[in-house]
């Protein structure tokens, strides 16, 4: 009895629980700064390397928002395609990106001659290393700019596709 009475006591002279905390619900968002990525083929050599200020995630699974990214990839010769855009959305699951917002690539043709392409949005096939585009497309090369509209662009192959609307002005090599 004497501690029962001790511990009712004790219990009505110590202070009040302390009541937790409250806290804002967590984010389920992800970020990343300052990020370097690169992605393999199955034989180990890198089919990209995507380098970005910023990636989030805003929801759990494969997908990600790209602030500014900046990106290289080889074609099948070794050349370099390199391309940036303001920003762009990479889905790891679907093997895709979606570049936005002037979308510039730049590489070379078969003879080492510099190619442009200029689009507002380009998908992007890790993998197979193909671009596609339903948006306007312009491709700038030594003596042609070739404008359209829907492009399919094999960067292994350093071939191009438009698809529709397709205007072009071609000047000729001068023969010394």
């Amino acid at each position: 009895v004497t501690t029962l009475a001790s511990y009712g006591l004790i219990r009505w002279l110590a202070p009040p629980e302390a009541q937790p905390v409250a806290q804002r619900a967590a984010r389920q968002d992800n970020e990343i700064r300052n990020v370097e990525m690169r992605v393999y083929d199955a034989t180990g050599a890198p089919n990209l390397v995507l380098v970005s200020p910023l990636i989030t995630s805003p929801r759990r699974g494969d997908e990600y928002l790209i602030a500014a990214p900046v990106f290289d990839v080889l074609s099948a010769d070794g050349a370099r395609w390199k391309g940036q855009s303001l920003s762009g959305r990479l889905d790891v699951g679907k093997d895709r990106m979606w570049l936005q917002d002037q979308v510039v690539l730049h590489g070379a043709k078969p003879k080492g001659e510099p190619v442009t392409i200029r689009s507002e949005r380009i998908e992007f096939g890790i993998e197979e290393r193909l671009a596609s585009s339903d948006e306007a497309v312009e491709i700038v090369s030594t003596g042609s700019q070739i404008k359209g509209v829907g492009l399919r662009a094999d960067l292994k192959k350093d071939r191009f596709l438009l698809r529709s609307q397709v205007e072009g002005e071609y000047v000729p090599k001068r023969k010394n």
